[in-house]
């Protein structure tokens, strides 16, 4: 078995790669927290259930797909560039604004707050967050990371369609 000593060179590369190799990772945890979870009109793809209400205008995107709500009440998701993939289909039913609820899901409701529509509620997830991902589709998931709702439009394999069932 042959032996090796540590030179002074030796350990002066050491230390120079580990000090890069922790600037590298440094790097790579703000780029990675820079692209995590935040409120929506931002370009971060997810976002926490429970934030502020949506008006028309509002919306979140990720590299493929934005999801938007529509001054005519309906929220939709976009292929970027392209038309629609997924829809609540809640336009001319004077939804006026999108409560991201804290008990996880979604509420589509009127002027006067009371439900027109809800996505998600038969699973919840609280405490949990949605995702507009890379991938086309619009997710929500709990506190422990499992999906619990989906719009089922990964890769732009999905249609418009009437998520609220009217």
């Amino acid at each position: 078995m042959a032996k090796f000593r540590t030179t002074k060179t030796t350990t002066t590369t050491r230390k120079r790669v580990t000090r890069a190799a922790l600037v590298v990772t440094a790097i790579g945890s703000a780029l990675a927290l820079a692209a995590g979870p935040a409120l929506a009109d931002s370009t971060a793809a997810g976002f926490n259930l429970s934030q502020p209400d949506w008006y028309a205008g509002a919306s979140t995107y990720s590299s493929s797909v934005n999801l938007q709500f529509q001054s005519d009440g309906n929220l939709v998701l976009y292929v970027n560039g392209g038309g629609p993939i997924w829809a609540s289909g809640s336009e001319g039913r004077g939804v006026t604004h999108v409560d991201w609820s804290q008990s996880g899901y979604v509420k589509l409701l009127n002027s006067g707050n009371g439900v027109v529509c809800e996505l998600g509620q038969g699973n919840p997830a609280p405490g949990g967050w949605a995702s507009v991902q890379d991938d086309g589709n619009f997710v929500f998931y709990n506190s422990s990371g499992r999906a619990t709702w989906a719009s089922n439009t990964q890769f732009e394999t999905g249609s418009t369609v009437d998520a609220c069932g009217f």
